[in-house]
């Protein structure tokens, strides 16, 4: 056996066994809502520099604003969307230019959205636009490259996407066929032409469709899903550093529940690889880098076990199975903002029957290392983690591990690995 291998079991008996970095996140916090929450946002809607949330919920129709103070979330204000309105999904956006976050709300009673302009905090419903009949999703991007926000809703009983393109602050639609119950959609451009394309998850037709918006938003490309099962959420990132924009759906059904990806090749998709979640009827997916290794992870909701997984992404656009973290009642809509400021995304998720809001702190916070030992995310405090990475580093023969600076890897780095670890962080 090699003295290197010796000296990492010995190390390993000294300070205990490890596990391999990936996205932490704290047990879930319950932030009480409304009735029946659907969507989550977070922003500085006060310009106070914290991350606040935004929540819709019904009975009474409402979007309430949870003002963030010293990492704490407390409800501040509540805006009423009309009787029978059924606020749903919303997203904030600078919606008219003026440099802080509006409300972009979809109202399913009523076939429509509505923005919600902010000045110094306070918000004011503006006009409402009409979309195809109960849009459920709302999505954002630059759909006709003017370099402002536009914005999609999937039509569930409309079988239709609806684009709203943003002129000035003012949004103009136009609905387009969706398919068989349209769930979700996501913008990019996915066809390789410079022009941005919309991605919908036609559930009953069992596929994620690519509508080219060079040519009308006709059907460019089909993706079909397993063919047990459906898609719902769609969500669209670039998953494997190439510079192009994947895509990932919300898959289930009785007896399979994954994510969905399909990597873009330049001019279409690639074939589908699918990853497990761990939980039952996956109905939500978002994609954001959360354990700050420079790539996209998942998360995903599922509606039947009252959970919520994170998916970790290996850089390649290959995902680790679903870690899984209890969430509330029929958990729905994700959003992402640092609450408490170090660096990390922490999770919203909103429960539709738990009347509340289940928030996960991030402990992957990009904060910087706090000694030489400090090998490996969360940054800031030393663990069993960074016995992992020295281990990692020692065995590989990384210079960083030579933490004495004579030249050479041996018993006398690994004291004084054992006596830097034993101090703690400063």
């Amino acid at each position: 056996m090699k003295p290197q291998t010796l000296n990492s079991l010995w190390l390993i008996a000294a300070a205990g066994s490890a596990a391999v970095a990936a996205p932490a996140f704290s047990p879930a916090t319950a932030v009480p809502t409304g009735q029946r929450p659907a969507g989550v946002a977070f922003a500085d809607f006060d310009g106070d520099g914290d991350t606040d949330l935004a929540v819709t919920s019904d009975n009474l129709d409402k979007i309430e604003i949870y003002s963030n103070t010293a990492g704490s979330l407390a409800l501040s204000a509540t805006y009423f969307t009309g009787a029978g309105t059924s606020a749903d999904d919303l997203i904030a956006s600078d919606v008219d230019g003026d440099g802080d976050a509006d409300l972009v709300v979809v109202l399913k009673n009523t076939n429509s959205v509505q923005v919600y302009s902010n000045t110094a905090g306070l918000f004011t419903a503006g006009a409402s636009v009409t979309v195809g009949a109960e849009p459920i999703d709302l999505s954002i991007g630059d759909v006709d490259g003017d370099g402002d926000d536009d914005f999609v809703t999937a039509n569930r009983d409309g079988a239709s996407f609806t684009v709203l393109t943003n002129t000035a602050g003012a949004l103009s639609a136009t609905s387009f066929p969706g398919g068989v119950e349209p769930r979700s959609t996501a913008i990019g451009d996915f066809t390789g032409d410079g022009v941005a394309d919309i991605a919908v998850s036609e559930h009953d037709g069992r596929s994620v469709n690519i509508h080219s918006g060079a040519a009308g938003y006709a059907v460019a490309q089909g993706l079909g899903v397993n063919p047990i099962a459906r898609p719902d959420g769609v969500v669209a990132a670039d998953f494997n550093g190439d510079g192009l924009m994947d895509l990932a759906a919300a898959v289930s059904d009785d007896l399979l529940n994954v994510a969905s990806v399909w990597l873009n090749s330049g001019a279409t998709m690639g074939p589908r690889t699918d990853f497990p979640t761990g939980g039952a009827n996956v109905g939500g997916i978002a994609a954001a880098d959360l354990d700050g290794d420079g790539d996209t992870d998942l998360v995903t909701t599922h509606q039947d076990s009252n959970s919520m997984s994170t998916l970790d992404n290996s850089g390649a656009g290959i995902f680790a199975a679903g870690v899984v973290s209890a969430a509330g009642a029929r958990p729905g809509n994700i959003a992402f903002g640092d609450i408490d400021g170090n660096g990390g995304f922490d999770i919203a998720i909103a429960n539709r029957d738990g009347n509340d809001v289940s928030v996960y702190m991030n402990q992957n916070g990009m904060v910087a290392p706090c000694s030489v030992v400090d090998f490996a995310e969360p940054f800031g405090q030393l663990n069993f983690l960074d016995v992992s990475a020295y281990l990692d580093a020692f065995s590989m023969g990384d210079p960083s591990a030579d933490l004495n600076a004579d030249g050479n890897l041996n018993f006398l780095d690994i004291s004084a690995f054992l006596a830097t670890y034993s101090v703690g962080c400063p």
